[in-house]
């Protein structure tokens, strides 16, 4: 379970990126931000979601093991 100062952290980190990403013209993919709600409800950790990233969105061929 997350703290709240941990939770409070990932939240406006979370927002930020997001925030870069519309500057830039773009949306947040669904998926992040499926994965963000997962790491703020406390499913997931940080690690765990950004392995998920890495999975959904790097090709096995690619991936440094």
């Amino acid at each position: 379970m997350l703290s709240a100062d941990e939770k409070e952290k990932l939240e406006r980190g979370f927002a930020e990126g997001e925030a870069s990403l519309r500057l830039e013209g773009l949306a947040p993919a669904s998926f992040g931000v499926t994965l963000s709600k997962r790491v703020l409800a406390g499913e997931i950790s940080i690690e765990q979601a950004q392995d998920e990233l890495s999975a959904h969105y790097v090709p096995t061929t690619s991936r440094v093991v």
